[in-house]
């Protein structure tokens, strides 16, 4: 009941702003997309005002993928990247979203990618997307392409952008609590520390457990040992589990391999955390440094660069979107910081949040013609 207390508080606020600010079209259709993003797939009034997207699986030469198209017309075109879940591109949470945009006239694809189901994210996923986006923009070529993309899928989504041939076809981004830096954002999941940007002092949380454990499960894949990949794997298993539970005797009959990928997650020292990376097998840094996006020249992004971040993310601090959107100086950039919406929980919505998070929808629904 609070929950929904809330979201009929926040929804009235949007809607008595928008007429006192104008276009009460596009805001009307923002507030009602934000219920039906907030109701998570269950029945909203957004549903029975549109008509049901068709979504079918679908394949290309280099990639498969299911594909939502609104009953209407198509309007813009979307790649909306699965982040790390083992249900992948069928996550319901995922399909509902995509469900939303369809029904705002987004063509949208969310394509396959195996290592998310693994609960891992690998520099190849850019190439996937990018896959993803050529394709799509050939089945709808008239009008923009954009990628939308949850927390770690955001670099596979900038990385895709970054193809010469699509740096300057992709409209827009939708970036919902990324990261730049790969090294802080481990930084944080580990020990809770950051810095926001023009400001030198540094932040503290109580770091995420799910956060560490799930960077251990997916990494323990890219070790030489098998060993003590499994060693990891059940680690990272009984720890999902259990905050507390005894990994031990699991810790103590590890190799160097693991040990080192292990002293990541157990490090609570954030002046540590760059010699601890450092230090991880070979394979296991690689796949981190492919996905930094502090490595690649952001410059060359271009179009509108549509950054959310909750300002309490347990998961990646909100300085990251900071530094993003710092980063990507050639490109037209709103940046969202929005309160009590966690990670990427949107069914908080607030008298507090509305206005903001509205914002950040009509941002989006203006990129269609």
């Amino acid at each position: 009941m609070k929950t929904l207390r809330r979201l009929v508080i926040g929804l009235t606020v949007v809607v008595g702003l928008l007429f006192a600010f104008g276009r009460p079209v596009t805001w009307g259709e923002a507030a009602l997309v934000m219920w039906d993003l907030a109701a998570g797939g269950a029945p909203t009034l957004w549903q029975e005002v549109t008509d049901a997207p068709s979504e079918y699986p679908t394949r290309w030469d280099s990639g498969e993928g299911d594909l939502y198209l609104p009953a209407g017309k198509v309007q813009a075109a979307m790649v909306l990247v699965p982040g790390a879940a083992v249900l992948g591109r069928d996550e319901p949470r995922l399909k509902a979203l995509a469900r939303t945009f369809a029904r705002a006239g987004f063509a949208v694809l969310v394509p396959e990618l195996p290592e998310v189901r693994r609960l891992a994210l690998s520099r190849a996923d850019g190439g996937r997307v990018a896959s993803a986006l050529r394709q799509l923009g050939k089945w709808q070529p008239d009008v923009p392409l954009g990628v939308a993309a949850v927390s770690y899928a955001v670099a596979p989504a900038v990385i895709a952008m970054l193809e010469d041939d699509l740096t300057s076809r992709v409209a827009f981004l939708v970036s919902i609590g990324g990261y730049h830096d790969i090294t802080a954002a481990i930084r944080f999941i580990t020990t809770g520390a950051f810095r926001l940007i023009g400001d030198s002092r540094e932040f503290r949380r109580e770091p995420n457990g799910y956060g560490r454990w799930a960077f251990l499960q997916a990494n323990a894949g890219r070790l030489d040992s098998a060993a003590d990949a499994r060693l990891l794997q059940e680690i990272a298993r009984r720890r999902f589990r259990d905050a507390d539970a005894d990994i031990a005797s699991l810790s103590a009959a590890l190799g160097p391999q693991g040990r080192a990928v292990l002293a990541v997650v157990d490090n609570r020292d954030p002046d540590a955390v760059a010699a601890l990376i450092a230090a991880l097998p070979e394979r296991v840094r690689r796949e981190i440094d492919g996905l930094n996006l502090a490595f690649y020249d952001l410059a060359k992004l271009r179009g509108h660069l549509i950054l959310v971040h909750g300002r309490g993310d347990p998961m990646v601090p909100y300085s990251e979107s900071q530094s993003l959107a710092a980063s990507a100086s050639g490109a037209r950039v709103s940046l969202f910081l929005i309160d009590d919406i966690g990670h990427v929980e949107f069914n908080t919505v607030s008298a507090a949040n509305a206005w903001t998070m509205g914002q950040a929808i009509v941002a989006l629904l203006d990129e269609r013609v």
